[in-house]
């Protein structure tokens, strides 16, 4: 983040968890707009690849099987010693204060959870146009919103776990 003098600024907690929202929200936003062009435009299916039935049930279960393990990786990827130890890419570390660091390997670490959890969500995103499917649009956007919910992670405890961690660093 940016401060008005251009300088860089700790994250806060609330503008972590408003960056955690907008792109697992997308999803759904996606699935209103291919069902308002499915609806209105009659939108025909460029190519089905795979049959309903079976783009149905392989969606649902890859769903299912990330929203079994979203907590789990969550806390594999969202633990006070990995962010620390986590490097920053492009930064001098031994410049900024303990604080700022650890924020920032706060927010870095959320964005590498988000591309774990956003992966099968496009996936069933670009199913969805190929097949013009909206009503599985819908429920991968549903879908994607409960994932974000259920695999929120408290911001403000790992930024404070996480600055711990480094001060016991040295």
């Amino acid at each position: 983040m940016l401060d008005t003098l251009g300088e860089t600024k700790a994250p806060s907690a609330r503008q972590l968890t408003v960056l955690w929202f907008v792109p697992l929200s997308a999803p759904l936003m996606i699935g209103v707009a291919l069902s308002l062009l499915a609806m209105f435009a009659h939108y025909p299916p460029p190519a089905e690849l795979l049959s309903r039935e079976t783009l149905w049930g392989v969606s649902l279960a890859a769903m299912a099987l990330v929203l079994l393990v979203g907590r789990r990786l969550r806390n594999l990827v969202m633990a006070p010693e990995r962010i620390a130890h986590r490097p920053l890419p492009g930064s001098a570390e031994s410049s900024r204060d303990i604080k700022t660091q650890a924020a920032s390997k706060v927010q870095h670490s959320m964005f590498i959870l988000l591309g774990l959890l956003n992966f099968v969500s496009v996936l069933v995103v670009a199913a969805c146009f190929m097949h013009a499917d909206a009503e599985l649009a819908l429920l991968n956007g549903v879908y994607t919103l409960v994932l974000a919910v259920v695999t929120k992670p408290d911001f403000a405890l790992a930024m404070r776990e996480t600055e711990a961690v480094l001060r016991r660093q040295g």
